[in-house]
C-alpha cells in the first residue's frame, strides 16, 4: 500500500474481496532474500513482509512464505568477502546480474554458514513473533532447473560455491529450523514442545516455471527425488536425524512441488496435466503457486478465451484430483489485472475496480460442474498490411496520438520471467526517421521475450518482417499458437540484423503470434516491423513450398554486390540445405 492504489494490504475494499474470496496469501517480493537481508544480521525482516503476515495473522488468512533461495532477487554481497561484491570492472554491486570477480568469492563453508544463518533467523522470527500457525508453508529454493543444462540445474552462485550438492542444504535447514524452534517456541502458541507440533510445522516445497517441459519435469523430480546429495552420510545434523537415502525427498526434506504456471489462453493443458501427476507420484504434495492466464487475443473475443481457458483448466483439475493427483492448493498470483506483473496481458479474475471478470464465472462454474455458457461476439477486425516503425504520430493539430504498445498489439511472451519493453529513443533502424525510436526488450532470463498479436490474420498467410539488433548470437523469429514454432534464424552481425518468415496462420489456430527471441537472454532492440499478406502461389514461386522449412534465413546479410556473387556461385554448385525446425513448448 503506502499509497499505490494497486497494492492490497491497506486498501480496505481489497481487503475485503480478498477475505471473501480467498483462503491463502502469498507475498509477491516482500519476502526474499533481497529484501530481508544485512550484511551486518545476515537476516534482517523487511517491514512490508512483516506488515503481511500481521494482516495476515489478525484476519486469520493463511500464508505461503515465499521463498528463502533464489538466483535472482538476492544482494551479491552475500557470495563475497567482507560483504563486498566486486563485478568484473573492479566495481562494488548490489546487482544479481552482474557476474561477479573469481577472487572475491567467499568458500563454500563460509557461504554454507552464511545461507544457515539467513534461513535459522527467518525461522526464529517467525516463531517468536507469533506467525508458526500462519505460515503453513514455504517455497524453500526457486527455480534451480534449467533443462538447457546437461543435468538440469541452472548455473548460479549457489552452485558455483557450494557444489552441485547445494540444493540439500536449504531443506535441511528449513527442516532443521523449523524442528528446533517449533519445540523452544511452543509456549507461545500454548502448546506442550513434546507433544504434538503440526499447527506450527510448515510444509517445505521446491518451486519452479515452465514446469510442464517434459525434461525439465524430468530433471526436477531427478534432482529432488533421486540424486544421493547426502551419500554416506556425510552431513550430519544435531537437530534432526535424516535416516533415508541420501535424496533430498528420501531424507524427509520436502513435502510437495509447487507449478508456478504462468500460462497463456492457448496453452496446451494436456501437457501441464501429465506434469501435476508426474510430480503427484514423485512426492506428496503438489500445488499451483502462481497461476495467472495471459490473454493471447486483443479483440472482442479477448476474456472469452481467456475464460474458457480457466474453466477448461479447472474442470481438468478437478478430474486430475479424482484420478489422484495430490492437488492441494491454486494459488492465483495476483488479485487484480492492474496490480499483475503481467498487466499488458490482463491475466487474472477481477478487473483494477474489483469488479469480477468472465474468467471469475468460469472457475466458479466449473467449480460446480456446470457447464461453460459464455459465448463468443463477432470480431470485427479488419486484417491488412501494416508497418511500425515506433515513431511518434502527430495529427493535424499538432496532438500526439501515437498508439502504446498494447494496442500496437505487442505483449510481453514468458511464462516464468517477464521482459521490460518499452519504445526508446536514438537507436533506430528506420531510415530518414524525424526523431529515430524502436522497441527495446530488455531481459533477465532467455525465457523472457516479446510478441506481436496476429490474431486477426489467422486464416491468411502472411510474412513478417523486422530488424533486429542485440549482442547475443543468434536472433530468431516464430509463431506462437499455443505451441510454439520457430521459423527463422540469424547469426547476428554486430548491426541490425533483418529477419524474416513467412506464416500460414490457418483457420483453426486458437492463437497466433510472431514471436522474437535469442539463444541468449541479452537485450534486443526492434525495428521497422512490417506484416503483409501473401499468397499461397506467391510463397509457392519464391520460398519452396511454403512450409516452415523454407523460412530458414541464410546467417549473412549480403550487400547488393554479394547477393550478385551468391546469385552466381549459386549457378554454379547445387546444394541441398535441411534444416530442422525446433519445437518446443513455451
Amino acid at each position: 500500500h503506502w499509497g499505490d492504489p494497486r497494492k492490497e494490504i491497506g486498501n480496505k475494499d481489497k481487503e475485503a474481496l480478498m477475505s471473501h474470496c480467498f483462503n491463502s496469501l502469498t507475498c509477491g517480493n516482500e519476502m526474499k532474500p533481497a529484501y530481508n537481508f544485512s550484511p551486518e544480521t545476515i537476516f534482517r525482516i523487511n517491514p512490508a513482509a512483516n506488515e503481511m503476515m500481521t494482516w495476515c495473522k489478525e484476519n486469520n488468512m493463511p500464508m505461503r512464505g515465499h521463498t528463502l533461495l533464489w538466483h535472482s532477487q538476492v544482494d551479491p554481497s552475500i557470495f563475497a568477502k567482507d560483504f563486498k561484491a566486486y563485478n568484473t570492472k573492479g566495481l562494488v554491486t548490489k546487482s544479481d546480474r552482474d557476474e561477479l570477480k573469481e577472487d572475491c568469492l567467499v568458500s563454500r563453508d563460509e557461504l554454507l554458514k552464511r545461507l544457515k544463518d539467513y534461513i535459522y533467523g527467518y525461522m526464529e522470527y517467525v516463531y517468536k513473533e507469533g506467525f508458526a500457525e500462519t505460515i503453513y508453508a514455504w517455497d524453500v529454493v526457486n527455480e534451480a532447473a534449467e533443462e538447457s543444462n546437461e543435468d538440469g540445474l541452472r548455473k548460479s552462485y549457489w552452485r558455483q560455491i557450494i557444489g552441485d550438492d547445494y540444493l540439500y542444504f536449504p531443506f535441511l535447514y528449513a527442516r532443521e529450523a523449523s524442528v528446533k524452534f517449533a519445540k523452544q517456541y511452543a509456549d507461545v502458541y500454548g502448546l506442550d514442545p513434546e507433544g504434538d507440533l503440526s499447527s506450527i510445522s510448515p510444509k517445505l516445497y521446491y518451486n519452479d516455471y515452465n514446469e510442464w517441459f517434459g525434461k525439465r519435469s524430468d530433471d526436477i523430480v531427478d534432482f529432488l527425488t533421486k540424486r544421493p546429495y547426502n551419500k554416506d552420510r556425510k552431513v550430519k545434523s544435531d537437530v534432526i536425524k535424516p535416516d533415508g537415502d541420501g535424496t533430498i525427498y528420501g531424507d524427509g526434506l520436502i513435502d510437495g512441488i509447487g507449478m508456478q504456471g504462468h500460462l497463456t489462453d492457448a496453452q496446451n493443458i494436456d501437457e501441464y496435466m501429465v506434469a501435476l501427476q508426474k510430480y503427484s507420484a514423485a512426492v506428496d504434495e503438489v500445488q499451483i503457486t502462481e497461476l495467472d492466464v495471459g490473454c493471447s487475443h486483443s479483440d472482442e473475443n479477448a476474456f472469452y478465451y481467456q475464460a474458457k481457458f480457466y474453466y477448461d483448466f479447472f474442470s481438468r483439475l478437478v478430474e486430475e484430483k479424482k484420478k489422484g493427483a495430490k492437488l492441494d492448493a491454486v494459488v492465483l498470483w495476483g488479485l487484480t489485472d492492474d496490480s499483475s506483473w503481467r498487466a499488458d496481458s490482463t491475466p487474472l479474475i477481477f478487473f483494477g475496480d474489483l469488479s469480477r471478470k468472465p474468467a471469475f464465472d468460469a472457475i466458479v462454474a466449473a467449480g460446480k460442474g456446470e457447464e461453460f455458457t459464455m459465448e463468443m461476439t463477432t470480431a470485427s477486425t479488419e486484417a491488412t498490411n501494416i508497418f511500425i516503425d515506433f515513431e511518434p504520430v502527430i495529427d493535424g493539430n499538432g496532438k500526439d496520438i501515437t498508439p502504446d504498445l498494447k494496442e500496437l498489439g505487442f505483449v510481453r511472451r514468458g511464462s516464468g520471467h517477464q521482459a521490460v519493453i518499452r519504445r526508446v529513443g536514438k537507436i533506430n533502424h528506420t531510415e530518414n526517421a524525424a526523431i529515430g525510436f524502436c522497441l527495446k526488450v530488455e531481459r533477465e532470463e532467455k525465457d523472457a521475450t516479446v510478441m506481436l498479436n496476429l490474431e486477426k490474420y489467422i486464416g491468411k498467410m502472411v510474412e513478417v518482417k523486422a530488424f533486429v539488433k542485440t549482442d547475443d548470437k543468434l536472433i530468431k523469429l516464430g509463431l506462437d499458437s499455443g505451441d510454439s514454432t520457430e521459423l527463422a534464424a540469424v547469426e547476428n552481425t554486430d548491426e541490425w540484423n533483418e529477419i524474416t518468415a513467412v506464416m500460414d496462420l490457418t483457420g483453426d489456430l486458437k492463437a497466433a503470434n510472431a514471436y522474437f527471441e535469442t539463444e541468449g537472454a541479452g537485450d534486443m532492440c526492434i525495428d521497422d516491423i512490417s506484416v503483409t499478406i501473401v499468397e499461397k502461389q506467391d510463397v509457392d514461386s519464391t520460398s519452396g513450398d511454403g512450409t516452415a522449412a523454407d523460412q530458414i534465413q541464410n546467417t549473412d546479410k549480403p550487400s547488393s554486390t554479394g547477393k550478385v556473387v551468391a546469385a552466381a556461385i549459386a549457378l554454379a554448385v547445387i546444394a541441398v540445405c535441411v534444416y530442422v525446425i525446433r519445437k518446443k513448448k513455451d
